[in-house]
Order: C-alpha cells, then sequence, then structure tokens
C-alpha cells in the first residue's frame, strides 16, 4: 500500500530548514560526494530529503522557462539520485516529485537550438553510465579549472586509441557539451522514460 500523504508532508519534519544551494566548488564537491553516497546505498543522512531537496533546486534553476548555470549541476545529479526514490526505496509521492522535475527540464529546455551534432544524451544508456556522472559533476563544479581541463583534452598524446578520444568522459568531456541545453532535455527526456 502507497502512502497517499503528500510529500511535501511527509517530509517537511524531516528535513531541516532548507540548506542553501552550494555556491563554490568545494560546497559541491561535498554535496557531490553525498550524492555518490546515496547512490551506493550508504549516506547516512536523510536520503529522500535529499533527492527532494535536488529535485525543488532543480525546478527552480528552469521555473522561469531558462536554465541558470547550476542546472546542469542539478539535472546530472537528479539523474544520478532519483532513482532512490523509484527504484532504491520506492515512493510514489518522491518520484512525483522528481518527475515534474525533469519534465520541467525537459520543458524549458527542449526547443532550444544548439550547433552540436551529437550530445551525451543520444548514446548512453543511463544505468550503465551513472559510475561517471560524478565526474562529469566535479568537472561542473569547477570552472576555474577549464582552461588546464581543455589544454588536457587538446593532448593527443593522452588518447593513443579511438575510444577513449571519443568517449563522453575522456577525449570528449567538456562543460559546452555536458551543459548544452538540449543534452540536458535528453537527459531529463530519457530518465522519464
Amino acid at each position: 500500500m502507497t502512502n497517499a500523504e503528500p510529500v511535501e508532508d511527509r517530509y517537511d519534519d524531516d528535513l531541516p530548514s532548507p540548506t542553501p544551494a552550494p555556491t563554490t566548488p568545494a560546497e559541491w564537491d561535498e554535496l557531490i560526494d553525498e550524492w555518490d553516497e546515496l547512490r551506493h546505498g550508504y549516506y547516512l543522512g536523510n536520503a529522500p530529503g535529499t533527492v527532494l531537496e535536488c529535485a525543488k533546486n532543480l525546478r527552480a534553476s528552469v521555473a522561469d522557462g531558462t536554465s541558470t548555470p547550476e542546472t546542469a549541476l542539478w539535472t546530472l545529479g537528479l539523474v544520478l539520485i532519483g532513482p532512490y526514490v523509484i527504484y532504491a526505496r520506492p515512493d510514489a509521492a518522491a518520484e512525483a516529485q522528481v518527475l515534474e522535475a525533469m519534465r520541467a527540464v525537459e520543458h524549458a529546455l527542449g526547443g532550444v537550438p544548439c550547433s552540436h551534432d551529437a550530445h551525451p544524451c543520444d548514446d548512453m544508456p543511463l544505468t550503465a553510465e551513472l559510475e561517471n556522472f560524478p565526474s562529469v559533476l566535479k568537472m561542473l563544479a569547477h570552472p576555474e579549472q577549464d582552461a588546464e581541463h581543455e589544454a588536457h583534452l587538446a593532448d593527443d598524446e593522452l588518447w593513443p586509441d579511438e575510444e577513449g578520444a571519443q568517449s563522453w568522459y575522456e577525449g570528449r568531456m567538456t562543460r559546452e557539451i555536458w551543459t548544452c541545453p538540449r543534452n540536458l532535455a535528453g537527459l531529463a527526456r530519457a530518465f522519464s522514460d
């Protein structure tokens, strides 16, 4: 039997006052580590509350029909931890909140034009690739390292085989492609399917 109590009411007592969104790369790193612990099943905090807080922040980041600089982090974070309330600890009300946040991303960003030939969302089964999401999230959380990261990607000696050079997690792991609105909308759509 599913609990019909609204999810906001059920978790309000369990949630501390709203945690401010991370503002520094170090704060994002800490949150990303918590998300990865939750995905692996050994997070000691309020897991449903953490998932719902991510969903709430994601909805807020696309509320005006556009995205904020943090939208990519919230979207990928929810792709990483959203399955907790769908599969690990099924909760219909929490699942509805997660799916609503993903639909908001798809609605806000799905029609934004871009010039990319391909996106990570085009050819990755999400269930097989979640292991690599924390590294993408940490790359996105550190814009100050972009120049060093781009130089690293351009070093042909680091990519002796075509597979590594063509991997979304290795040779093609750029901020531009991962934060592309079409990629975020595609990930949100794939998550909801």
